[in-house]
């Protein structure tokens, strides 16, 4: 089973914050507010995917289902190749 899927990455595009982001923490998939990330107070596995802007530039204007399900693949592909 995928750790990144389709799923994580509608949430992420449709969270209210600009600045959210895709991370993985404790081997979970999880979308957290900008803020939520990189600071001293977050989990020492916190690992991050990608961005709600990186996914916006990915994906273009006009993104289909299946253009969000390859990069769901891709990432979890990459994730994979980490080790994750």
């Amino acid at each position: 089973m995928p750790t990144i899927t389709p799923a994580h990455l509608h949430a992420l595009l449709a969270s209210a914050d600009r600045d959210a982001t895709l991370v993985i923490v404790a081997g979970e998939a999880a979308v957290v507010p900008g803020s939520g990330h990189g600071g001293s107070g977050d989990p020492e596995d916190m690992l991050v995917i990608t961005t709600r802007d990186a996914v916006i530039a990915e994906l273009d204007t006009g993104a289909n289902e299946e253009q969000i399900e390859t990069l769901a693949q891709r990432l979890d592909v990459a994730l994979d190749s980490l080790g994750g």
